[in-house]
């Protein structure tokens, strides 16, 4: 015989209550409508047969009605999600059965009052502040005009106690019921206003942080985009003034290229960044051919790594496919790659390959260049940017492994590294295969 676990049942207690409340998905007031639900079913469940054993009848019969309509309201806002109705019914439904029993459970003399006022709490924890003065007005009204009608009228209320000890009883239930619930339906509510407060408050500090990283971004950005065209603007000058030598002209022209194609792809991972942020990441994942896909970008990169004398190699697997989107999977290799190329010094080998790896694509960027400081290594994917130079001075802010760690998820894959200082780094991209 196996017994479970305390923690475990007090989980599996948890996701129920969960499943009948609603999750985080639905509104703060509409899980408070669910709530309240439960526990006027609760309660009414319980004193249907109670009332019936005190010789309450009647006010057996209302209370199953009054559970009919509540399991109605419930539905509404649990499973159709549509709060307002849901309240009316419910709270309409409260007003008109306890003002009916009223007349068939003694009156002042019974339970009615309380449980009318109860049920006053409930309405206003579950209910849209706009709805807070009609069931004031209402509960006012109604209340007061019960009190008038059984005192000008008193042969309109039925004492329906068998004797003195079940008013009694029925009136130290009422009281406690009272109190539990209330005790309840305010500390759910309080926890429930502390989680949304605690929420807000780590929202807006990451907003805050955020924020913080994008001023700085563009802030770098601004710095590294005014030397390339600052050169620029200098050898234009020079040219035009035709004091440069034919070895100081290919020397500038040189420096030059390698300034504007860091600028360019800075400002390409910069456009997309910014789409994302402001329309979301839209892929296109579809079955591809790695080795199709990336050949291309490989063929572009080589003559990069060639100006450095650098030996760019790779074997893809060309039978190898994987559900992504192929423009965003050309995005991080051209980056991972053309990282590897600005910090591998000349003479230098850098290696592209690509398998699979059980159910999974594994493309691998390896290169034996300097490596990677072990305080950058913790923020390596983050938004915590500063400006970085290459073995030849070239310029980077670290935006492109951002990006290429967010497309990795993305795709349902991971991006990781292993790095030494002054031997290398190795970048491990792993994705779904599509068989």
């Amino acid at each position: 015989m196996t017994t479970e676990h305390p923690k475990n049942g007090r989980e599996v207690a948890r996701r129920w209550l969960s499943f009948l409340i609603g999750g985080q998905q639905l509104p703060l007031e509409t899980r408070l409508l669910n709530s309240v639900c439960l526990i006027a079913i609760f309660i009414m469940v319980f004193n249907i047969p109670f009332n019936y054993f005190l010789g309450l009848e009647t006010t057996s019969v209302i209370f199953v009605v009054f559970t009919g309509l509540i399991g109605v309201a419930y539905y509404l806002g649990r499973f159709r999600q549509r709060l307002v109705p849901g309240v009316i019914m419910a709270s309409s439904a409260g007003i008109l059965l306890f003002s009916v029993n009223y007349f068939f459970s003694a009156g002042v003399r019974g339970a009615s009052l309380l449980s009318f006022l109860l049920s006053f709490i409930l309405i206003i924890i579950m209910s849209p502040k706009r709805l807070y003065g009609l069931w004031l007005v209402l509960f006012l009204l109604v209340g007061i005009g019960l009190l008038l009608v059984e005192y000008h009228y008193p042969q309109t209320i039925m004492v329906t106690y068998a004797d003195s000890e079940a008013q009694f009883v029925d009136m130290g239930v009422a009281y406690a019921t009272g109190i539990f619930v209330c005790f309840f339906g305010l500390a759910y509510l309080k926890e429930a206003y502390n989680r949304e407060r605690r929420s807000a408050e780590r929202k807006s500090i990451e907003l805050a942080k955020m924020n913080d990283e994008k001023l700085k971004l563009f802030s770098i950005i601004s710095h590294d985009l005014q030397a390339p065209l600052s050169s620029l603007h200098s050898y234009v000058r020079l040219v035009a003034s035709d004091r440069l030598t034919p070895d100081e002209r290919k020397q500038v022209e040189s420096g030059l290229a390698n300034a504007l194609h860091g600028s360019q792809e800075m400002l390409s991972n910069m456009l997309v960044w910014s789409q994302s942020q402001l329309s979301g990441f839209r892929l296109a994942l579809v079955r591809n051919n790695i080795q199709q896909v990336l050949k291309p970008v490989i063929d572009v990169q080589k003559i990069y790594a060639h100006q450095k004398d650098i030996s760019l190699e790779a074997d893809i697997d060309d039978s190898l496919h994987a559900l992504v989107d192929r423009d965003m999977l050309q995005l991080i290799v051209r980056n991972l790659v053309a990282n590897a190329i600005k910090f591998t010094l000349p003479a230098g080998r850098i290696r592209v390959t690509g398998m699979r790896v059980g159910e999974e694509c594994e493309l691998v960027v390896a290169d034996n260049g300097i490596g990677i400081d072990e305080e950058q290594q913790a923020e390596l994917f983050s938004l915590k940017t500063r400006s970085t130079y290459g073995t030849n001075n070239e310029r980077g802010i670290g935006l492109g492994l951002f990006l290429c760690n967010e497309y990795a998820h993305a795709f349902k894959g991971t991006l990781t590294f292993e790095s030494e200082k002054g031997k290398g780094t190795t970048f491990r991209l792993r994705l779904p295969v599509a068989d």
